[in-house]
């Protein structure tokens, strides 16, 4: 079952500012761009996204890693956005950018390297939304996988800021024995497993007018923590009560190993 509907992606993309690239100064973005680029080094081929606008993170495995991106995003205006975005920022060699739902789509072809960032925690199925997600993957390719941390310090300051972004969450899975789980289910070798992005101010979304004091108050406190954060010294302290991002990249079998022809 989604958590969460093609209307509310309409919404949410349609207000987004283009172009969108890599900002270095937002420590979630530095975090997760470091880990990528560390862990996808030997990545070669093409790389698709399952929801991808607006595009800023296939932008940047195309122009750091050298892969060739495509992309499938539920919205229209998604899909949009990120035809724009790639316009706007002379990205010419690419592949499709399909709008339409991911679990109606039939594979015509397989990639190098299968990625989704913010995508599976929408789910409550997410074992069937993981295998979907193996059926675009190369033998021997890559799958990566990752969710937000809405645990901990952010479930607290979140269900004070506004409950029902936690309701379209499966805050079930944000946790690293959920992507053991994985790993064993579909036979994967982890290549990096882990939390990132330390802890990050800007993760809990507050509703658009304060409704009483304690969302007053946890919002200061955001404020603050939103300037002590941007010093590069925080992001390598992680954990699972404070971090803000699951990161899980796989290898899949090859063709040999599974013992298929």
């Amino acid at each position: 079952m989604e958590l969460t509907d093609v209307k509310y992606w309409d919404d949410f993309w349609a207000a987004t500012k283009l172009p969108s690239t890599i900002d270095w100064e937002f420590p979630y973005d530095r975090c997760l761009a470091d880990a990528l680029k560390m862990h996808l080094s030997g990545a070669r081929g093409e790389v698709l996204e399952i929801g991808c606008a607006p595009g800023k993170w296939l932008h940047f495995l195309a122009t750091e890693l050298g892969l060739r991106p495509s992309g499938i995003e539920y919205s229209e205006a998604g899909m949009r956005a990120t035809v724009k975005n790639f316009q706007i920022l002379q990205l010419a060699d690419t592949g499709f950018i399909h709008a339409g739902n991911f679990f109606q789509l039939t594979p015509d072809r397989q990639f190098d390297v299968v990625m989704s960032l913010g995508f599976i925690e929408h789910f409550t199925d997410v074992d069937a939304v993981v295998e979907a997600h193996l059926r675009w993957v190369k033998p021997g390719g890559i799958l990566v996988l990752g969710v937000p941390n809405l645990r901990g310090i952010y479930a607290v300051a979140q269900r004070v800021l506004d409950q029902e972004i936690l309701d379209k969450h499966n805050v079930s899975i944000m946790n690293l024995d959920f992507f053991h789980h994985l790993k064993r289910r579909f036979r994967l070798d982890p290549v990096f497993m882990g939390y990132i992005g330390s802890f990050e101010p800007g993760l809990p979304i507050p509703k658009p007018r304060i409704e009483n004091p304690l969302q007053f108050m946890v919002k200061s406190l955001i404020w603050v923590a939103r300037r002590l954060r941007r010093a590069r010294f925080w992001d390598r302290w992680n954990h699972p009560s404070f971090s803000s991002f699951i990161l899980a990249i796989y290898r899949t079998e090859t063709l040999a190993k599974s013992g298929k022809p």
